[in-house]
């Protein structure tokens, strides 16, 4: 037989069990978890959409301004001028008014304003667009070529972005900066032709 004190001996105490919390008490510091979680997140989200749309637009801008300018040079490439070739003023002029239009100073029509979604005169560059005619040399035989470069002032429409395109473009000026060039052989120019004299500037 077992006595009383060897019955005692043989109980094992059970420690005190923890109460939970609470219900409402953990519902309310999750639903304060996720508040801050959320309120991290959503301006990184934003600002990422934000990217994204300004990002598509000057894309859309660049490609424009990218065919602006390729097509300039296609057609001033294919003229066949009459005489010699003036080319600081026929010639620069022809292919400003097709960038342009053909009103002296401004920018209002003509393949910028076609190809560029939104074009602004008043964001290009000064003094764009610039027209350039050098010579160059293949197999001995001079060559004599268009080069046209054009730069624009892309608007930011989100101010936030502003000091990232600024670093990206390296002008601190508040907005995107693009550009455009193309380089085109003149396919029609006649050297022999009395008083011809080709472009100073040598094609790089």
């Amino acid at each position: 037989m077992v006595g009383q004190g060897d019955a005692g001996e043989g109980i094992a105490l059970l420690p005190d069990r923890v109460s939970p919390p609470p219900a409402r008490a953990r519902s309310d510091r999750e639903g304060g978890q996720a508040l801050l979680e959320l309120a991290l997140v959503v301006p990184i989200l934003a600002l990422l959409a934000m990217a994204i749309f300004q990002f598509a637009f000057v894309i859309e801008s660049q490609m424009g301004l990218t065919n602006a300018v390729r097509e300039a040079g296609r057609r001033v490439a294919a003229t066949e001028p009459a005489g010699a070739v003036d080319w600081s003023g026929t010639e620069t002029t022809f292919v400003v008014q097709q960038l342009c239009g053909p009103t002296p100073g401004a920018c209002s029509t003509g393949l910028l304003q076609a190809n560029v979604q939104g074009f602004d005169e008043s964001k290009l560059w000064p003094s764009n667009p610039v027209v350039t005619f050098c010579t160059d040399s293949v197999a001995g035989v001079p060559q004599y070529r268009v080069q046209i470069d054009v730069k624009y002032e892309h608007p930011v429409f989100f101010g936030l972005l502003a000091f990232a395109t600024d670093l990206i473009d390296g002008s601190p000026n508040g907005f995107w900066d693009i550009g455009a060039s193309a380089q085109m052989r003149m396919e029609h120019v006649d050297s022999t032709v009395l008083g011809f004299a080709p472009p100073t500037a040598t094609c790089s």
